[in-house]
């Protein structure tokens, strides 16, 4: 009865979270992940074609904001705290109900992260670009140069939909 009722949803176009949340882990990897500086990721929070990952890398962190686009989740925006509040993310484009959804779930979802880790997000400043930069500065430091992800998700500017 279970694998039928699996084929028969699979054939609905009705996602699977558990599916979702890994391919914006892995979104959120290839963009701010680096063999110098080891990337920690989660919660992750998803709802409809919007998703919220924090993210911690040595002593750097933010919060990074997704949309599933023709290709996948890309990269809408990076931020620190500002990202945990509903209104936020309306202005980012984000559809009310999934806005509210996703800063209530993760509100619930950080109670478990350790202060010090919500500390290193909350310091996030700058663009994506900065930390691409930070990435190369530690490369720099250990002779590998150039370290810093160029192929990852899209970035685009906060603009407004369409």
């Amino acid at each position: 009865m279970l694998p039928a009722l699996a084929l028969l949803l699979a054939g609905c176009g009705i996602t699977n979270p558990v599916v979702e949340e890994r391919r914006v882990r892995e979104a959120t990897e290839a963009h701010f992940g680096s063999p110098l500086a080891p990337i920690d990721v989660g919660p992750i929070v998803v709802s409809g074609n919007h998703a919220l990952a924090d993210w911690t890398q040595g002593d750097f962190g933010g919060r990074a904001l997704f949309e599933m686009g023709d290709y996948g989740w890309q990269l809408l925006l990076c931020s620190g705290d500002s990202m945990r509040n509903a209104s936020n993310l309306k202005r980012a484009g984000v559809p009310d109900f999934n806005a509210t959804y996703i800063a209530d779930e993760l509100a619930k979802a950080e109670l478990s992260v350790p202060a010090e880790r919500l500390a290193r997000m909350k310091r996030f400043v700058g663009t994506a670009a900065d930390h691409e930069e930070y990435l190369r500065s530690l490369g720099e430091g250990q002779g590998a140069a150039g370290t810093a992800p160029s192929d990852g998700p899209e970035v685009r500017a906060n603009a407004p939909k369409s």
